[in-house]
């Protein structure tokens, strides 16, 4: 017998819980027969819950068959237009496959799942050829899926929801060792001054250009990552000290905000010089007046949350395009497709690396920063981490540039160079 039912509502159907009479939908269905098929879904999913939980109590459900329920639960799921995507029903599928399947070890209890377990499967697919990539994706699929797991009272190891794969050693990109010397395109300050007016004439006109403007000036002025961006709430801004707090980050494929930075360094307080606070705090009176109950610094229209890192990605790469630095599609999804561009790469590593090229410049040419004020500013442990990625940097940079750059002396921002149009008011 279903815990649900269909009732009729102002000429549609919906599906109610009998206990509460909870609406199970997000929106009504057009025809009786798309609500039956809807609570049959659901039922489906109570059947495999209920197999898990039976087999939790009989002695102990295996990770690979939790894995395999959860992924099948999520297919019934995605049988109705209200359920998930058929992209994720796919992934969490193909996951269990080619992943879980062949190399988890078959053996374990989800309860006792940790981090022995999770490397040995790393190290296995790794060994077997299975991408950098596809490992990552896995992990964060893996992590969903505990979090799942506990909400349906399986009492999973949640530990293991924090598992940074990037940081175990025995898995990399094949590219590692490149990706620390390549170059980077850092566009010089004719360009950054160019997208910045442009932006600023844009300003207003609606949200997606002023949230624009107020992306690329945040990046810009403190050469944040695209997570801690995200993050950023309005009351990590202390204007009274003149400094901005770095005290997490926003992942959605991870739950959404963390209380935790990439690394200690990261949890940081960056100055705020006086170019920041005049942009910063037209920007709170322009959040007060539109978005007055939202906690973020970069509030999304979607829902509550902040605007996450793709979005943030796709409007740089929208302002790119803008000057023609890239040749871009735009989804009707609002996903962006690069076609071509001299900027590879994440859009926002523009902006880090080229205030921690900056700073390291400014540092070298004047000594008014130390070592421990630049890692800070940009968020490692070691300044030899920053010397390492960052300090080559500057061979990607114009002569006009880099003899710019030696001016940098008191913030290494080149703050003259903004200071007319960093302003929405001006």
């Amino acid at each position: 017998m279903s815990i649900y039912r269909v009732t009729p509502k102002r000429g549609k159907w919906i599906v109610l819980r009998k206990l509460d009479r909870k609406t199970m939908s997000n929106f009504p269905f057009a025809t009786k027969t798309e609500a039956k098929q809807f609570m049959a879904n659901l039922d489906a999913a109570e059947a495999v819950k209920e197999n898990k939980i039976n087999q939790v109590a009989v002695g102990g459900l295996r990770f690979v068959d939790a894995f395999a329920n959860f992924a099948e639960a999520k297919k019934n799921e995605n049988q109705s237009d209200h359920g998930i995507r058929q992209a994720s029903a796919n992934r969490y599928d193909t996951t269990y496959r080619l992943r879980i399947a062949k190399y988890m070890d078959h053996n374990v209890l989800l309860s006792e799942f940790g981090n022995k377990h999770m490397k040995e499967f790393l190290i296995a697919a790794c060994d077997d050829g299975v991408p950098y990539k596809s490992l990552i994706n896995a992990v964060k699929d893996i992590k969903y899926f505990l979090r799942e797991a506990n909400a349906d009272g399986l009492n999973p190891n949640m530990s293991m929801t924090t598992f940074q794969a990037h940081k175990f050693g025995y898995i990399k990109p094949k590219d590692d060792d490149a990706r620390f010397t390549k170059e980077v395109e850092i566009l010089d300050d004719a360009k950054i001054l160019q997208m910045l007016v442009h932006l600023k004439s844009e300003f207003g006109k609606n949200t997606n250009s002023t949230n624009t403007f107020a992306i690329v000036c945040l990046l810009f002025l403190f050469g944040l990552r695209a997570s801690e961006l995200s993050a950023l709430k309005k009351a990590n801004v202390d204007l009274k000290n003149m400094l901005l707090h770095v005290k997490g980050v926003y992942i959605p494929s991870e739950g959404g905000y963390l209380n935790q930075t990439k690394n200690r360094g990261s949890r940081r307080s960056i100055p705020i010089d006086a170019n920041a606070a005049k942009f910063l705090t037209e920007w709170l009176e322009y959040l007060e007046e539109n978005y007055k109950y939202s906690i973020w610094l970069l509030p999304s229209d979607r829902g509550n949350g902040p605007l996450g890192y793709k979005y943030i990605n796709a409007h740089i790469w929208k302002a790119y395009a803008a000057m023609g630095l890239a040749d871009i599609t735009v989804r009707r999804d609002g996903h962006v497709v690069i076609n071509s561009s001299p900027l590879k790469g994440s859009p926002t590593k523009m902006f880090r690396h080229r205030l921690a090229s900056h700073l390291i410049a400014a540092m070298n040419k004047f000594g008014v920063l130390s070592q421990n004020q630049v890692k800070s500013i940009v968020g490692h442990t070691q300044f030899s981490t920053t010397a390492g990625i960052y300090g080559n940097k500057l061979v990607a940079m114009s002569n006009q540039a880099r003899s710019e750059v030696a001016a940098a002396k008191e913030t290494a921002t080149n703050a003259d160079l903004i200071s007319q149009v960093i302003s929405k008011n001006n």
